[in-house]
């Protein structure tokens, strides 16, 4: 497919040969090692990736995104439903914002790390939104 058998890192000066690399993409606190083939050293030192080269880890982060969204929904709902709370009086307690459990549960938008952190807390520990609504 590359006719060019090296080509020069533009940054670091070294020489480049086409190979297979396994990277890691991260999301919201998962991970997915994805093979790409690229444009990198002999040594572990940054390569460069051409064209559909980042083809393989756009779909890894679009699949870990689409994962994240399908389980903040569920939480969403789970922790609602489990500590007895309307939409609006979890959003309002939880976040701050009237409407954040609403687009939650519809997949409309994502909490942020921490809240999401204590959606998980409140999911296995329902009862610590008393301790919450003391605050």
């Amino acid at each position: 497919m590359h006719k060019v058998k090296t080509m020069t890192h533009p940054e670091t000066g070294a020489i480049l040969h086409r190979a297979r690399r396994v990277e890691t993409v991260s999301y919201m606190g998962t991970s997915k090692a994805v093979e790409i083939e690229g444009w990198f050293p002999d040594n572990d030192g940054d390569g460069i990736l051409i064209g559909d080269d980042s083809a393989p880890l756009d779909a890894a982060l679009s699949e870990l995104k689409a994962a994240y969204q399908a389980e903040t929904q569920a939480l969403a709902k789970r922790v609602r439903f489990s500590t007895g709370l309307t939409q609006r009086d979890a959003s309002l307690l939880l976040t701050g914002s009237p409407n954040s459990f609403s687009k939650y549960e519809r997949g409309v938008a994502q909490p942020s790390w921490p809240t999401f952190v204590l959606l998980k807390l409140l999911a296995g520990q329902p009862q610590l939104i008393e301790a919450i609504k003391k605050v």
